[in-house]
């Protein structure tokens, strides 16, 4: 999860880590569906009823270019809204992105970096060196080995 402005130095290292890896990277990504299924397999959650909240993560996957281009045309994102303690999350069930924020942003990191793994990259998300380099970045710090993604 990226918690703040970009260094040239981390820059550099996300398009170094994209050279090596890229290439050899298979697209894994999950849907939308199966990212909800495992968060809510996987954290002790409560269902959010906060519009306020959902209007966030509608806007967070509509006002970004990026994530925009992963709903299919003419699809509007459906969220799902969660509690994990103070942690908010929200998944779009249709593109499978999804948004998480908290007071504490360690706590979010954990949860983000968590299902931005399990989520996985498409083909257009393997075209993108920051998108490669926090997989590898994240996989490397949780000593996940990357020949599960890559062609043997």
């Amino acid at each position: 999860m990226i918690t703040e402005l970009a260094t040239k130095e981390k820059m550099d290292k996300w398009k170094e880590y994209f050279q090596q890896y890229a290439s050899s990277m298979l697209p894994n990504r999950k849907t939308g569906r199966e990212t909800d299924e495992y968060f809510r397999k996987n954290y002790p959650y409560r269902t959010l009823k906060s519009d306020k909240f959902h209007a966030v993560v509608e806007e967070d996957v509509m006002a970004n270019e990026y994530s925009r281009k992963k709903l299919p045309p003419g699809t509007k994102p459906l969220i799902k809204t969660y509690l994990v303690e103070n942690v908010y999350v929200g998944i779009d069930i249709v593109s499978g992105e999804f948004h998480v924020e908290c007071e504490n942003m360690e706590k979010a990191v954990l949860i983000f970096d968590d299902l931005f793994l399990y989520r996985g990259l498409d083909e257009e998300d393997l075209k993108n060196f920051v998108m490669v380099g926090q997989f590898v970045e994240i996989a490397s710090k949780r000593n996940i080995s990357l020949h599960l993604y890559e062609e043997e």
